[in-house]
């Protein structure tokens, strides 16, 4: 029987761990920058999962404005896959009541920008 493999681009982002959050910021800059001129220039590349949250796109926008174009359309094309949360949560430390919430202000602004992941 042949077997299937499946590979999913994606990242693990936490906004603030080993370093400060200034320091994630910039590597956090520096791959954004890095897979949207990989979105552009490989027509091969399929996809890139944004760990399932929308904060990513309003930090890298802040440093990168000029770059809200190509993200809209990395998104509408599918090739960013973007939400269904705000923020990255921990579920053994926040309340349901939180992690519902977090996920409803990240399906909204998911919709501002596409359609988010499900």
């Amino acid at each position: 029987m042949k077997k299937q493999v499946y590979i999913i681009s994606h990242s693990h982002w936490d906004r603030e761990w080993y370093m400060p959050y200034e320091q994630h910021h910039m590597r956090l800059v520096e791959l954004m920058d890095d897979l949207l001129e990989l979105i552009e220039n490989d027509p091969e590349f399929h996809s890139f999962h944004l760990d399932g949250q929308t904060i990513i796109l309003d930090d890298y926008l802040e440093v990168r404005p000029e770059k809200r174009e190509a993200v809209k359309a990395a998104i509408k094309q599918g090739k960013l896959q973007i939400g269904p949360f705000y923020i990255l949560q921990d579920d053994f430390l926040i309340s349901a009541e939180s992690n519902t919430r977090n996920m409803l202000i990240g399906m909204a602004e998911s919709k501002k920008w596409g359609t988010p992941v499900m």
